[in-house]
């Protein structure tokens, strides 16, 4: 196994996209931070002319509202959750990408037969590819998660009035769209953990299609493709079953994850419902029940990788 993880890492080593994505989305994640942070100062009613002195207290108190509103996600530990749900996109591509270029461009390259006349345990071979993309990918998170934290001491933020935001007046012109409130550590940390199921997803998916297909390209096309297909079919079954039978499209990776991606965000108290629990059809199951049925899913898929790889004739 140690002799595995060093030739990979010799491969790996040489590889500019790894590196690329290794320090690229990091920075990515620090550019959005910043756009985000400086911009927010300038979260404040404009006026012209001469105010009416009956206004001015309210537009102040607007004003003093929409600073502290806006400085909330800039704060610690809310930061963490900013910075990764800014680079999350480039996370799960990045983790599509990897997978399917890993695991498919030995085929693309001829290369696959000459391994495994080397190394004939296909499994062991695969398990050590699975674990330099789960750890390339870890650590990249890890790394953006670790910015989220540093950057509030840097790029300060006037946090204002926070009893602002709890004096508001409900007809005011300005209504937030979420809460009001900190986070604390212990929910920014659950609202990342859920955050990571999205590249595990993307793993799981993109790596299997390119076993199946012999080619990285094919796999991340074939990813994208299943996970668009599984959302548009979830959503037209979730609006029209009735019964029991709407707990079927409940069951679908992408529905799954975006109610387990809710479900750490109410906990934590950074959102307060609505979304996915509004849709027509929609049937709420229990966070722990949903998260299950998200690790059976990447659970599932990865297993399937060594299925497919067993059963695969090598004749490149």
């Amino acid at each position: 196994m140690l002799s595995l993880l060093r030739a990979d890492w010799y491969r790996i080593r040489r590889r500019w996209d790894v590196w690329i994505i290794v320090f690229g989305i990091p920075i990515l994640a620090v550019l959005g931070y910043l756009s985000g942070a400086l911009s927010s100062a300038n979260a404040q009613i404009q006026t012209s002319g001469d105010v009416p002195p009956e206004f001015q207290a309210q537009i102040a108190a607007q004003n003093a509202a929409m600073q502290a509103y806006y400085a909330l996600p800039y704060q610690f530990p809310h930061s963490i959750v900013t910075t990764l749900q800014g680079a999350s996109v480039w996370l799960v591509l990045a983790a599509a990408f990897l997978a399917a270029s890993m695991l498919g461009n030995e085929f693309g390259w001829g290369t696959i037969r000459n391994v495994f006349l080397f190394r004939p345990d296909r499994s062991r071979y695969l398990a050590v590819r699975l674990a330099w993309i789960v750890g390339l990918i870890g650590v990249t998170c890890l790394a953006v998660a670790a910015l989220g934290a540093i950057l509030p001491s840097i790029v300060h933020v006037d946090p204002g009035d926070p009893s602002a935001l709890a004096n508001l007046d409900p007809n005011s012109g300005f209504m937030p769209f979420g809460p009001t409130s900190p986070v604390s550590l212990g929910g920014a940390l659950l609202v990342a953990a859920a955050m990571l199921a999205l590249p595990a997803a993307g793993i799981a998916l993109a790596g299997l299609a390119a076993l199946k297909f012999r080619s990285a390209a094919t796999g991340m096309l074939c990813a994208g493709i299943y996970a668009a297909a599984e959302g548009i079919a979830a959503a037209l079954l979730m609006s029209r079953a009735t019964g029991d039978l709407r707990y079927i499209p409940q069951m679908a990776l992408t529905t799954r994850l975006a109610a387990l991606l809710g479900d750490a965000q109410q906990a934590a108290g950074l959102a307060t419902g609505g979304g996915e629990s509004s849709s027509p059809g929609w049937v709420a199951l229990p966070p722990a029940v949903g998260a299950v049925i998200v690790a059976v899913w990447i659970g599932g898929l990865i297993a399937l990788w060594f299925v497919v790889l067993r059963r695969a004739d090598i004749n490149e």
